[in-house]
């Protein structure tokens, strides 16, 4: 018998397309804490105490040498093969011209390579950095092709060859692009482990021409030297990922509950939250990722109810209001005349004065307006889980295109979803949709839908449940302050004036207390705050993303004192001049070799939101742990969601003027709801 499933990243579909990067960013939690343990274990050890360690090391250094130059050779003679068809033969049919230009980047490499050690790494990052723009253009192709089919009719001529290349697109071309993209960013990852022995060898074979040693036979021998305790820290950090690398969520759960259970005071509830549901989830808006069930319901009685009441004619009308209001003003009142709350008590009194009214309009009104407050206060009365079942046991009455919808934005997709293509109509089923959209059933569900975009925010704060599928860097931060007891303002724009008033009114008590600040020290990291990003785009911002004038309570404001009031040091150097008022902007204006004058026009914006969870020591330094989303041009090439480690130093710069990207830290105190 199958185990129960209450959460979606149970669901064996759901995982694979709610969380693109599940095992990788659980594996990432316990990496990143297992680096700050290790450390505290060690960092105070004499390496003349450690020499057991201390050969293991030695043995296993051997070993990793060899591992790592045979991954490396493997990998650079992929590339310097000039025709890598066999490497795609999986993909049918293949992309011809996406093949084409792959294998041009082959020849790229064969033609380019690096004569000289010190260029390698290099040479392949730019071709990283280049084959992900080719991998971006498919991407961007794909969603405009989407928008298109979406706002087209079914039945166009165009639309099934137009699903057809974009089905290409998605499961060949794509894939195909990003198969290369893995394999360069796999070639990159080697330098970490021979670039350093790969060096030694360039400067003993430019010292002595008739070094006897050649480079592959030198990249397979151990370092030479003793190690120290970082080494063997470090050693110990890759043998523990190592032995993470081929458990699956549930095992690596299992390490996360052990962690949890273990130091329960370490791991705010927010966190172990965040950790289990979120981590790898992708990376997109939440918004219209979650409709209230409880709304359809309401939808779907009342418009039966209405439909009703218009076969009645005025004479049956009458004889109803008097019924209803004989039964409210009765002994044995209806339910919704017991409500307590002042709300349902005062549209209870208006229905009645229409339901008494002379006029036949009136009445008609007042009763289809009780008889919709009566459904809706039922609903309302009802759990989630029995809205939830009642909706599963009309699942009968649905067209399947109906069904597929209720699933895909609501909890019931954790125990209905049986195949991959849950989030998606089939051209049949779109055409069904379309010809109900207007009428019926059709009409309700569109609307439902599309009532209230950003609703799992309010239901979220209020409930604490798992309902979205998705969620970009605010939402993130968003869920995770309303585990800790907050409803802060959606967007990035209102945050940084929320965490000031907070800091300003001082209700909350506890230790530290609320504040807004430019962040001077790791002190400024208190776990649970958010660090909000700036940076400046060429394109306007939103209006819930424009960098508003704002400063903390000492006066430190959105930009340098050095930027404010400054102008250019000559005509046309390009020497950025900045404008302030209710948004910041700056502009510069420049001539470039031919002549040709060229102004910039930019936008401060906040670009990004995360939140601490912990500021500590590893053997490479200070780090500060954030939980929060990357894009997909991140390391991991994946966007998703989930622990990340930066350097102490990275979170204090605020950049290059050009690259500006300074930080402030907003914190509330704790607040339980529950």
């Amino acid at each position: 018998m199958a185990e129960p499933m209450y959460f979606q990243w149970q669901n064996e579909f759901l995982v694979k397309t709610i969380y693109p990067m599940r095992e990788p960013k659980l594996r990432d939690f316990l990496v990143y804490y297992m680096e700050i343990d290790l450390w505290a274990q060690y960092k105070d050890k004499e390496i003349a105490k450690l020499q057991s360690e201390v050969t293991a090391y030695k043995n296993a250094q051997v070993a990793a040498a060899i591992t790592a130059f045979k991954t490396y050779s493997s990998l650079r003679d992929y590339f310097m093969r000039a025709d890598v068809r066999g490497s795609y033969v999986k993909f049918k049919p293949m992309d011809e011209t996406e093949l084409t230009e792959i294998n041009r980047l082959h020849s790229a490499f064969v033609d380019s390579w690096p004569k000289d050690i010190r260029g390698e790494r290099d040479f392949v990052s730019m071709y990283i950095a280049n084959w992900t723009q080719h991998r971006n253009l498919h991407r961007d192709w794909i969603k405009s092709r989407k928008r298109r089919l979406e706002a087209m009719d079914p039945n166009h001529p165009k639309f099934a060859p137009e699903t057809k290349e974009l089905e290409q697109k998605e499961k060949v071309t794509l894939p195909m692009a990003e198969q290369e993209l893995e394999q360069l960013r796999a070639f990159l990852a080697t330098y970490d482990k021979i670039e350093k022995r790969k060096l030694e060898w360039y400067q003993l074979k430019k010292k002595d021409p008739n070094y006897a040693v050649e480079e592959a036979e030198y990249l397979v021998q151990a370092p030479s030297g003793e190690p120290a305790v970082r080494d063997i820290v470090l050693w110990k950090i890759e043998e523990y990922e190592a032995g993470l690398a081929n458990k699956n969520q549930f095992e690596l759960l299992e390490e996360v509950y052990q962690r949890f259970k273990k130091e329960p005071k370490r791991y705010p509830l927010w966190l172990q939250y965040m950790i289990v549901h979120f981590s790898g989830m992708r990376y997109a808006s939440a918004h219209s990722s979650w409709a209230d069930p409880k709304d359809l319901l309401i939808r779907l009685r009342s418009a039966k109810a209405d439909e009703e009441l218009k076969k009645l004619d005025a004479a049956a009308v009458e004889k109803l209001c008097a019924e209803k209001v004989a039964a409210y003003e009765g002994a044995s009142k209806p339910r919704l005349a017991l409500a307590p709350e002042k709300e349902w008590k005062d549209k209870v009194a208006v229905n009645l004065s229409s339901l008494k009214s002379k006029g036949p309009q009136t009445r008609r009104f007042g009763l289809t307006s009780m008889q919709t407050d009566e459904i809706a206060y039922e609903v309302k009365s009802m759990t989630a889980a029995q809205a939830l079942d009642t909706l599963r046991s009309m699942k009968a009455t649905f067209p399947k295109w109906a069904w597929k919808e209720i699933v895909k934005l609501t909890p019931l997709r954790v125990t209905e979803v049986t195949g991959p293509d849950w989030e998606h109509l089939t051209p049949e089923e779109e055409t069904e949709k379309n010809a109900q959209m207007y009428t019926g059933l059709g009409k309700v569900i569109v609307e439902w839908e599309n009532y209230d975009p950003s609703a799992w925010r309010e239901e979220h704060g209020r409930t604490h449940e798992l309902i979205v599928s998705r969620a970009v860097c605010n939402e993130t931060a968003e869920h995770i302050q309303h585990i800790r007891g907050h409803l802060p303002p959606g967007g990035l724009t209102p945050k940084p004036k929320w965490y000031l008033a907070n800091e300003t009114e001082n209700k909350i008590s506890g230790e530290p207390r609320s504040y807004y600040t430019k962040a001077v020290s790791e002190k400024d990291y208190t776990p649970g705050a958010s660090i909000l990003w700036l940076r400046f785009v060429d394109k306007e911002p939103d209006a819930w993303q424009i960098a508003k004038s704002v400063e903390t309570r000492s006066k430190v404001g959105l930009l340098p004192k050095e930027f404010i009031g400054k102008k250019a040091g000559g005509k046309n150097d390009g020497s950025w001049v900045y404008k302030q008022g209710e948004i910041v902007t700056r502009s510069r204006t420049m001539i470039d070799a031919n002549k040709v004058k060229t102004t910039q026009q930019q936008w401060l914006r906040w670009i990004h939101e995360a939140t601490v969870a912990e500021v500590a020591e590893t053997a490479e330094g200070k780090v500060i742990l954030t939980y929060e989303t990357a894009l997909p041009d991140d390391d991991k090439g994946t966007s998703s969601i989930g622990m990340f480690k930066k350097p102490l130093e990275w979170f204090l710069s605020d950049g290059t003027e050009d690259g500006y990207n300074r930080s402030f830290v907003g914190y509330v105190g704790h607040f339980l709801r529950f």
